[in-house]
């Protein structure tokens, strides 16, 4: 990120990322509708399948790199908030006081945070019990 470059900048760059490769990958059409996060969620089932589980699994790299997962989570995570600031509002910042000695990147609306880039990562690494179409609108609502 250049002196010049805003948090904002960098994830409204990653969710257009998230927008093109759903479309290049999926032929999943990504809006900015809160309705279009069910198209994320059907990516990251899909991302999730093809990620290698077990000992031997892991061992012969089968499956996307850590590097690649990472940048899967930014994307989809800037999508997902893009999604969320444009229906209910909030602000991209760097958080510092969530894990000590580390900047994290979270959407801030008045006092309250929340992290999309971890739920995407969580959701990607733990199945759908970590839903981020339910997400999203349990956050919209809440922040209205």
């Amino acid at each position: 990120m250049t002196d010049k470059t805003t948090v904002t900048d960098m994830m409204a760059a990653y969710a257009q990322d998230a927008v093109d490769h759903a479309h290049a990958s999926s032929g999943v059409a990504l809006d900015y509708s809160l309705d279009s996060i069910k198209g994320v969620e059907e990516i990251l089932e899909r991302l999730r399948a093809a990620l290698p589980r077990g000992f031997w699994a892991k061992l012969l790299g089968k499956g996307p790199s850590p590097q690649d997962v990472d940048q899967i989570c930014k994307m989809y995570g800037g999508y997902l908030g893009e999604v969320i600031r444009k229906a209910g509002g909030g602000e991209w910042t760097l958080d510092t006081g969530g894990v000590p000695g580390q900047n994290t990147i979270c959407l801030r609306k008045g006092d309250r945070r929340i992290w999309p880039v971890d739920k995407v990562q969580k959701r990607l690494l733990n199945g759908s019990e970590y839903s981020v179409w339910v997400y999203g609108q349990v956050v919209v609502r809440d922040w209205a």
